[in-house]
């Protein structure tokens, strides 16, 4: 007996399948042109959806039993689009299969009932249950590759990992099936003058280290409203660490704990920055409706007054929270340039701060500052900040008075990057050090440090396969990257 699994559902518990009728191949329906003298010449082959017939026993004591089944089996097969189908004689292997038709049954015995099910497997193919990884580059002849093995039948769609050991500003990878492009191509007689430069990095397992090196409770925000007397500690949750409020320090009026770190001085010796970028990610996490506090992320100048920043904000009873986009007003105040609203659950359709998202950045050059949110970019000229340097960044966990503490209220990675830097080359570059980019051609998406990015993909790219047998994989960087970055390549193997 064949065991056979639908959507996640073991259907032996309900029924005993007797066989799975699967055809060889594919229907293949080919497009002709008549020749002038004899025969014709093919000018297309169309490989059409695979059709799976399960054939099934029904044993049940008596007919309340039977009807009750079969009310439980007609909801097991109720999917509106292909789901996972897996067979126990093809272990390695499954299918994507939506059922079509209708199910008869066939009265053996007042307690033994046949019937069968038609399954149409749209993408017309067997899929591994396993990726196939690689990540073995070599170099020769100016040329760096990835030899590729694919055991199916049919070409593979792969998911391609690239993370940044130096700056990059192109991707470019090549086979015999396509070619795919990310960044700015070079151009030969450019003369780059400028560059990108991470002048610190607390991103991840680091993150403790950012709190080891910054000052405590000296931040200088949007406002005074808060008293800097909190405790700034670190916890583990969700397989990584964060920076969280350890301890208000009081409960009579509003009172927060800092961060501050300085900006460090570039490859060139100079300090303070016109053009920074700040990128770092969050959590914001409601546990109750009557939860409250705030996260600030700030940059002061040179003189120690408040530039720009972002807080995100829950200071009413409810699941409304706030993320507010503030700047300098030029008078020793701020500006709420813009507000956004969210719902503080779990729900990804709700919260962008929800685990594990809550990828945020701003980036700013000289008066233009620009915020992400939730997917999109927000450019605002502010002329008040215009030739005033950053100096500092600042990150601010606040409670509101003795009212119960947002659950999740964390910040796991931090980085700093300012752009522009005066040398001998580079520009501001897409791909920073670190940088992680995943190159997912199974839904033809494109992510940047956990940001759907596929605006960076150079236009007329061609959709990349893995073809069958051994084959090579291309792979093209900016000429003044100082290291190849690591590469893997990941995919399922298909059979007709």
């Amino acid at each position: 007996m064949i065991e056979v699994t639908f959507n996640g559902v073991r259907l032996s518990k309900y029924i005993r399948v007797t066989e799975v009728i699967r055809p060889i191949g594919n229907n293949r329906e080919l497009t002709l042109s008549e020749n002038l003298s004899i025969g014709a010449t093919v000018t297309k082959v169309k490989r059409g959806v695979k059709e799976h017939v399960i054939k099934f026993d029904i044993e049940t004591k008596d007919a309340r039993e039977r009807e009750e089944l079969k009310h439980v089996i007609a909801g097991i097969f109720d999917v509106e689009k292909p789901v996972k189908v897996t067979y126990s004689d093809e272990p390695d292997k499954y299918y994507l299969g939506i059922p079509s038709g209708d199910m008869t049954i066939e009265r053996v015995t007042r307690w033994f009932n046949r019937s069968e099910i038609k399954l149409i497997i749209p993408d017309g193919v067997a899929h591994s249950t396993t990726y196939r990884r690689f990540n073995t580059l070599t170099t020769s002849n100016g040329k760096t590759k990835i030899t590729l093995t694919n055991n199916g039948t049919v070409d593979a769609v792969p998911i391609i990992r690239i993370k940044h050991r130096a700056e990059n500003g192109y991707i470019g990878l090549v086979n015999q099936t396509g070619a795919f492009e990310l960044g700015n191509p070079e151009e030969a007689d450019t003369e780059v003058v400028k560059q990108s430069e991470v002048l610190f990095d607390y991103r991840d397992s680091k993150i403790t280290n950012g709190l080891t090196a910054s000052a405590k409770n000296v931040a200088i925000l949007n406002d005074t409203s808060q008293n800097l007397v909190g405790t700034i500690g670190s916890v583990d949750w969700s397989g990584r660490k964060h920076l969280f409020l350890q301890a208000p320090g009081g409960t009579t009026g509003n009172n927060a704990g800092s961060l501050t770190w300085n900006i460090p001085a570039d490859s060139s010796g100079a300090t303070g920055s016109l053009n920074d970028y700040i990128w770092w990610r969050q959590v914001f996490w409601l546990g109750a409706a009557n939860q409250f506090g705030f996260i600030k992320l700030t940059v002061s100048d040179e003189q120690g007054r408040f530039l720009y920043g972002v807080e995100t904000f829950k200071r009413y009873n409810g699941l409304g929270c706030e993320y507010n986009f503030m700047a300098a007003d030029g008078k020793g105040g701020f500006n709420m340039i813009k507000q956004w609203t969210f719902t503080g659950t779990h729900l990804d359709s709700q919260n962008p701060f929800n685990e594990p998202r809550g990828w945020s950045d701003l980036k700013r050059n000289d008066d233009k500052v620009t915020v992400f949110w939730w997917g999109s970019y927000n450019t605002f000229v502010i002329p008040e900040i215009k030739g005033r340097k950053s100096s500092k960044v600042h990150v601010a966990f606040g409670a509101l008075g003795n009212r119960p503490l947002v659950a999740r209220m964390y910040l796991d990675s931090i980085f700093y990057r300012k752009d522009f830097v005066t040398v001998t080359k580079d520009i501001p570059n897409v791909f920073s050090v670190g940088s992680e980019v995943e190159v997912n051609l199974e839904d033809d998406k494109v992510w940047i440090d956990g940001k759907e990015s596929l605006g960076i993909v150079v236009d007329g790219s061609d959709l990349l396969t893995i073809p069958t047998g051994e084959s090579e994989l291309e792979l093209y960087f900016s000429s003044w990257t100082k290291s190849t970055p690591e590469v893997t390549v990941e995919f399922e193997e298909r059979w007709l």
